[in-house]
């Protein structure tokens, strides 16, 4: 597509997490596009930072993920080979609970390895008596900021264009075209991708499906024990706790389950939670004894929750070079360079080899 400068083949439209990975998966195409955001690269003020998120293959969600998560796995290793660390999933639970049956479910489907364990393979985590316990060698986690920052690199280098401390104040289909409204100007493309996370309301009105912000918790513990070589998932009457490998001293852990309300993200103090503390070190106090109850430091950031918790990924109604993903419910950024590739193809009419229609904004009408 020609034109002027402020015209492209593509415009991104947040560039966080998801974001970057698709203005990536566009550039290295060689269309002519642009990233638009608010907010500097890989900023805090969203849902993708907090130095580390986890990686698992054997998706206990819906079984449908995997695939998108083999291709993440090989996108991932492509952009950079030292960013995805393989250290292993412990996962722990009722057998019959949503994690445990979950996983084995996704791993017999896909033909996935998984291995049970024995209490007295992980002394560093207690075990409540009617769970179990099982491992993914394949997990592990992602520097979620280096990663973020990889793809905004890579994109510059391939030619996209990057701009970030511009205010978007909506945008519009225009004939064949979008034009995307900003307090530098107005840009258009022949085809836009909306990855605003707790944003996203505001920019898809005609979506209709309610999207709850909420504010959670990120916490990093004292830990010299050197046992907590891997990524942890506990599934306990209380809610879903989550960590990570220790390192440095220090390990951090949060709580999936649960969250606080947030009307104004960008408005959203980021001040810890009394009541978040009590429970993550109840959770800490219990279940992992080789942790120390001295909190290192404390974050915070958003999860975007859809109806069902599952994304929604998707053509924007009535329209065919509009694609969007929204409410990725704290469980997305893994799939971020799928997602970016998937976002990019549907953009530019290319469609979708995988199952996404589980995944379609219409499935709430």
């Amino acid at each position: 597509m020609s034109g002027s400068d402020d015209t492209y083949d593509l415009i991104v439209l947040g560039t966080g997490g998801i974001g970057s990975a698709a203005l990536f998966s566009a550039a290295s195409r060689g269309l002519k596009c642009l990233g638009i955001d608010r907010f500097p690269p890989a900023h805090d003020r969203g849902s993708s930072h907090g130095e580390s998120r986890l990686i698992r293959l054997s998706y206990f969600e819906h079984t449908d993920y995997v695939p998108m998560l083999r291709r993440s796995y090989e996108l991932w290793d492509e952009l950079d080979t030292t960013l995805l660390h393989k250290t292993g999933g412990v996962y722990m639970g009722p057998k019959d609970g949503e994690i445990i049956s979950g996983v084995l479910t996704s791993a017999a489907q896909h033909k996935l390895r998984i291995d049970k364990l024995h209490t007295s393979d992980i002394p560093q985590y207690k075990v409540p008596d009617d769970s179990i316990a099982i491992f993914e060698p394949d997990a592990g986690w992602l520097p979620v900021e280096r990663c973020i920052q990889a793809h905004l690199d890579q994109a510059r280098s391939a030619g996209a264009k990057h701009r970030h401390g511009l205010n978007i104040s909506g945008w519009e289909p225009q004939g064949d075209a979008v034009v995307v409204k900003t307090d530098a100007g107005d840009f258009s493309a022949a085809a836009l991708v909306i990855t605003a996370g707790p944003w996203s309301s505001g920019f898809l009105p005609r979506l209709n499906v309610p999207l709850r912000v909420e504010r959670k918790h990120l916490h990093w513990f004292r830990c010299r024990d050197k046992r907590y070589r891997n990524g942890f998932f506990y599934e306990l009457p209380q809610g879903a706790f989550y960590g990570f490998p220790a390192s440095n001293g220090r390990l951090k852990v949060a709580e999936h389950s649960g969250g606080e309300l947030v009307t104004n993200p960008l408005s959203a103090h980021r001040n810890p939670s009394p009541q978040d503390n009590e429970r993550i070190e109840d959770f800490v106090d219990k279940y992992l004894p080789g942790v120390e109850l001295e909190r290192l430091e404390h974050r915070s950031c958003f999860y975007t929750r859809s109806p069902d918790d599952d994304f929604i990924l998707d053509l924007y109604p009535g329209l065919h070079n509009v694609a969007y993903t929204a409410g990725l419910s704290g469980h997305g950024y893994k799939f971020a360079p799928a997602l970016g590739e998937i976002l990019v193809d549907l953009a530019t009419g290319k469609g979708s080899s995988f199952k996404i229609k589980f995944l379609s904004g219409s499935r709430f009408k």
